[in-house]
């Protein structure tokens, strides 16, 4: 009965890795499609985003974030290196000094496993949103 239940378990994982191995390989999706598929286009890179008028964000994966300002504008800050938090955050704060979120700050996240992760920012650009012709 060992033997039998010892085999079985052997077998289904055997079967489980060769599955894994047969599937197709995950291909990344490009940032401006990600930024498409939210309705934006990315514009000319920025030094500074009025820190006082941040009213919201939008994760775009490990290394973007959409920071939305006032009631129209949004920039793409692009980290260092890659921040996991930032799929999961459900906590998104700044490190700065200057009234001004730079591209000399850090993000502070709260990701899905609850801690805080310090994620450096790298550029901060202008996004435009996409106006499409059915709104017209």
């Amino acid at each position: 009965m060992n033997l039998i239940f010892r085999n079985t378990v052997t077998c289904i994982f055997t079967l489980l890795v060769v599955c894994a191995c047969a599937s197709e390989p995950h291909v990344p999706v490009p940032l401006e499609e990600r930024l498409a598929r939210q309705g934006y286009t990315i514009g000319p890179q920025v030094k500074r985003i009025q820190d006082n008028q941040i009213n919201g964000w939008i994760s775009v994966g490990r290394y973007n974030v959409i920071i939305q300002v006032g009631a129209s504008q949004s920039y793409l800050v692009t980290v260092r290196s890659p921040c996991e938090g930032l799929r999961s955050a459900t906590l998104l704060n700044f490190s700065t000094i200057v009234g001004y979120l730079t591209d000399k700050d850090k993000l502070v996240v709260r990701g899905g496993g609850r801690y805080l992760e310090n994620c450096y920012i790298d550029t901060i650009h202008e996004l435009t949103k996409n106006t499409s012709s059915s709104d017209t």
